[in-house]
């Protein structure tokens, strides 16, 4: 019997979902597996609506771009925090970009983090992806520890977005 830790599922989870999002690419829809058919899913509220934008765009090799982004939002429609960390977006043509990156999330008062990695494709108008936060919060924050959010919104050529993010359940 093999025995594995929550962070190995957590990230057996997010690689699932980088296979999915890679292979349908930005068209891909929320589907669940039951019994062999897929079904679609509504999302429901968002846990986190958020604005933000890349802060530093750096070249660091053939078709890979590093950057830094920061952003602002609320947790279920009334926890105000900031995010801010770091992302490499591998070109694949066609506009479509793979990324993959970190972050931290700070409340507005500065109490509370919670750590996350992400995934996500771009077509240059649009990101979806997946994140996996963790913290040691045990108050507002606590539930987001070793929890999976799905993300999609806009984006603009200067690299400003706007996000939503739902809890997989």
């Amino acid at each position: 019997m093999i025995l594995m830790n929550q962070k190995s599922v957590m990230a057996i989870s997010v690689a699932g979902v980088a296979l999915v999002l890679l292979l349908g690419g930005t068209a891909t829809t929320i589907i669940l597996f039951n019994n062999g058919y897929a079904q679609s899913t509504k999302l429901g509220e968002p846990i986190f609506v958020e604005k933000g934008g890349d802060t530093i765009k750096r070249e660091i090799g053939p078709n890979t771009t590093q950057y830094t982004f920061t952003s602002n939002g609320k947790m279920n429609g009334n926890i105000e925090y900031s995010k801010a960390g770091e992302y490499i977006s591998i070109a694949k043509g066609n506009n479509m970009t793979f990324d993959h990156g970190y972050g931290v999330l700070t409340t507005k008062d500065g109490s509370e983090t919670a750590n996350y990695t992400f995934i996500e494709v771009s077509n240059g108008t649009a990101y979806q992806g997946a994140s996996a936060y963790s913290t040691n919060s045990t108050g507002k924050l606590s539930t987001l520890n070793n929890i999976l959010v799905i993300f999609k919104g806009p984006t603009n050529e200067s690299g400003n977005y706007a996000l939503k993010q739902w809890p997989w359940k």
